[in-house]
Parts: structure tokens; sequence; C-alpha cells
């Protein structure tokens, strides 16, 4: 699966219980400022950019007078959008250790130093790698706790640079975080806590648009836009499960997308995100392309509706999607099911684009299987 970053501010209220920083956005700015305190702040830009020090995108000794005029300035740096205001914290830069937590099969690999900040990259020499939270010279409770926000918020790298070890207590100057995107429908972070470094797509522009004009529920976020397998899902858990079956193949780089639509969508509005889906689909530069129509056992999507829907979308671009060699394979259970899933195949069938067709007696990841089956072969 992809891995997507979380702004800094996200990062440390799961990391730290103690978190006190205070997150700005140049939208909201004049409520932001009238948070801070008295006494000296240090205001970042807090979009995913890697020395900010040397980029001038940190002011130090901010105060709630000055912090207006401070983000100002720094957004002008970049037309940047996202800060974040935290009080200065004096130190020793012989207090600064660097910490970094990356999950790998079976368990974890930790990467320790006693230099951190800058200087951990003067002296690579002292890294030590770690198997085991038990061999780490810090605090046993704090390891504990980094890596159990990790399982429960599907983060797969923690990065901590630099780290304060006061009086037992573990103190985050600076946190990156990196998070499995599949994870989005089980973790407390939302698409917003996620570093847009990048412009949105045409596609995410439109189906942000529609979600919010409608009762039901459209997401969709480009991971590759060179990948070969797409996905139309109905609900998060489907994103998943599928995304981890990929994974698991080492083949998560092949998925162009994740996303879902749920809550009932129309029949037109189906239509309108699966043709989204589409466009993606077909500008990808992929040998081979797998389009993936899946989801659990709904309650209340009407199955025959959205896959007339979806229908609808692949016959207006039936001769670019036979062109580009675009075989579908279907999973999908729920209300009136049975129709749905003859339709679908009458369909595909019909045109020769059918890769495989499911209902609910048949365990999702087969579908996963199946397509990269196909892609591979």
């Amino acid at each position: 699966m992809a891995r997507v970053k979380l702004t800094e501010y996200k990062a440390k209220t799961l990391l730290q219980e103690s978190y006190s920083g205070i997150a700005i956005h140049k939208e909201t700015i004049d409520d932001d400022v009238a948070k801070l305190g008295d006494g000296a702040y240090i205001i970042k830009v807090d979009q995913g950019i890697k020395k900010r020090g040397k980029q001038g995108l940190i002011v130090l000794n901010a105060t709630k007078e000055s912090a207006h005029e401070a983000v100002n300035n720094l957004a002008d740096k970049g037309n940047f959008t996202r800060f974040i205001a935290e009080t200065m914290l004096p130190h020793e830069d012989s207090e600064e250790r660097y910490l970094s937590i990356e999950r790998i099969r079976g368990g974890f690999q930790i990467l320790y130093s006693e230099h951190g900040g800058v200087e951990v990259e003067e002296h690579p020499e002292d890294i030590q790698k770690y198997s085991s939270i038990d061999d780490v010279p810090l605090p046993l409770e704090f390891l504990k706790h980094l890596t159990g926000v990790m399982n429960r918020e599907h983060l797969s790298f923690v990065e901590i640079n630099p780290l304060i070890v006061r009086d037992g207590e573990c103190i985050l100057l600076d946190a990156a975080v990196l998070a499995d995107s599949a994870g989005i429908w089980q973790a407390s972070w939302t698409e917003a806590d996620i570093v847009d470094a990048r412009t949105k797509t045409e596609a995410e522009i439109a189906i942000e648009e529609l979600n919010n004009g409608s009762p039901a529920s459209f997401s969709l976020r480009i991971l590759n836009q060179d990948g070969a397998i797409w996905l139309l899902l109905s609900g998060g858990g489907a994103s998943i499960t599928i995304a981890d079956e990929a994974a698991n193949r080492n083949k998560a780089d092949l998925i162009g997308n994740y996303g879902e639509y749920s809550g009932g969508p129309t029949r037109e509005e189906t239509q309108v995100y699966t043709e989204a889906v589409i466009k993606q689909m077909l500008g990808s530069n992929a040998h081979k392309k797998a389009l993936i129509i899946a989801g659990g056992v709904a309650n209340f999507t009407d199955v025959r509706k959205t896959f007339s829907g979806i229908i609808d979308a692949l016959a207006n671009y039936l001769d670019a999607i036979k062109e580009a060699g675009v075989k579908v394979y279907v999973r999908r259970g729920g209300p009136n099911e049975e129709e749905g899933l003859k339709v679908m195949s009458e369909f595909l069938t019909a045109h020769d684009i059918l890769g495989s067709m499911h209902g609910s007696e048949t365990v999702l990841t087969d579908v996963v299987d199946e397509a990269l089956e196909y892609i591979d072969a």
C-alpha cells in the first residue's frame, strides 16, 4: 500500500499525549493566532518540507503579537497555507537525540543515535540499529507508546529528530510520520491531515465537489498516475483489504488510486465518480490495466443502481478502454446483488472486457489475485 505523510501537528498529537502545539491555517489565521498565550514560540511551515531551517521556513522567538506577521512572511515564501506554533524549549545541542521506527515484516526496525538534530548527518557511524524496543537506550514505556500508536493508527514510519530526554520525559521537537494510505478508514487521522505537497488532480477536485454536494459519500486519491490496477470500491473496508493483499504480494506500487463510494449514491452520481476514475486509468502509461469493482456486502448501497451508473460510465469510454486492453474484475454483494451482477456480466462479456465476476460468496481478495495474474501475464 502507498505511504502518505501526515502533518507535523497531527503526528505530534498522535505520538505525544501532552502535546500543546497549535495548528495555524492561512484562511483562519486570526482565530488560530488568538489561541497563543504569553511567552516565546517557534513557528514553522507544516507541509512536509525537509530542512526548513536552511530554507528560512522557521521563525524563532515569535510572540502572540508578532505571530500574525511571522505567518504571513512564511506564507509568502512559497504560497504556504499550513503552519505550526509551539512553545520554545531552551536546550543544549548535546541533549538532542535521533530516533526512527519503521514497520517491517514481522515487527519494527529502530534506528537511534545520541547525536540528534543536524548532527545526525555528521555522525552516521553513531546510528545504532535495533530489532527490539527492549534494547533501545530510551524509556521503555515511551517506546511502547510509540509502537502502540503505530499499530493503532496504521503508521509505517516515525522519525523524531531531535528528541529531547529530560528527567525521564521524552519531548518531540520535530516529528515526521508516514501512514499506510489504506488505513485511513480505521485510523483517527483523516484526509485533511495528509500533507499535500503536490497539486490535486482534476479528478480529485471533481470528486471533492461531488462529495460536498451529496448526502452520499465519495473520496478519491491518486496514488500512482501510472498505476496498473485501478479501484472502484464501495466502502472503506474494501480499500484496506485490497491494499493489504497487494502489499502482501509486494505489488502495492501497481495500485493507481484509493477511495470509495458509499451511503446510497444515485445512478448519476456513481457514473460521475466512475468516469473520474476511468479518465485517470486511461491516462496511465502502464502496459496493461485492470479495473477492480468491489466491496463488502452492502447494507444500504443498491448494487443494481450503482452498477447501472458504472455501466453508463464504461459505455462512454468503451472504445478507449478496449484499446488500452483493460479487463474488469468484479466482486460485490448487497441489495439487488443478483440483478446487478447479471447486468454487469452481460455488459462486460458483450464487449470482451470481463476479467472475472463474483458475488458475495467469493473472498474479496480473489479479485486482487486475478487482476495481478492478468497484469503479470
